[in-house]
């Protein structure tokens, strides 16, 4: 995605660029966020219904749409076959570029995630990461560093460098929302 010169590079100003209809939308009908710098899917609402539907559905909030979102990530190898973690993620002091992890907290600030392993090298482990209910701000880049296996590239989590990569290695690999799949294959992240 190009950049003019003083505008603003975001997803939510290229449809609202590219799309009219977005614009009359909160948000150009962005239902939820990635990281900066994580690439894959994201999910758009066409109409002001289906945003607050889908929105409510994203949240964790009661909702008749059932969602799933997958992500695929390079960590440091050695991380469990298969695991999960329930950690809670809050914000640390202003201006702060992490996030705070713990054991224990507020139901609010609570997220999992389960994992598989995918692939391993001697540098990083492939996993694909289940995000299970809302996400929080940071929650698998945090999570897995809090784990002690950081994402590559991941300057802020301390991950090892990887080619190919500029900011952490996570990648939002499917959204499926009522059994509708939509899936980006980034050929970085394997098949």
């Amino acid at each position: 995605m190009e950049q003019a010169a003083g505008s603003v590079r975001t997803i939510e100003a290229w449809l609202r660029r590219t799309v009219p209809a977005q614009s009359a939308l909160d948000g150009a009908g962005l239902v939820h966020r990635l990281d900066e710098g994580t690439s894959g899917c994201i999910v758009a609402a066409r109409s002001e219904s289906a945003f607050t539907e889908l929105r409510s559905a994203f949240s964790g909030e009661p909702s008749r749409h059932a969602v799933e979102k997958r992500y695929r990530a390079w960590v440091a190898p050695g991380v469990r076959e298969r695991g999960q973690f329930a950690l809670h993620f809050t914000g640390r002091h202003r201006g702060s570029s992490k996030v705070s992890v713990s054991e224990r907290g507020d139901a609010s600030t609570r997220g999992i995630c389960r994992w598989s392993v995918l692939a391993r090298s001697s540098t990083h482990d492939l996993v694909d990461v289940e995000l299970v209910g809302p996400g929080r701000r940071h929650q698998i880049r945090a999570g897995f560093a809090w784990l002690g296996f950081p994402l590559a590239s991941d300057g802020v989590y301390r991950g090892l460098p990887r080619d190919g990569f500029d900011h952490a290695a996570l990648h939002a690999h499917a959204i499926i929302i009522d059994d509708d799949q939509v899936v980006d294959h980034d050929p970085r992240f394997g098949a």
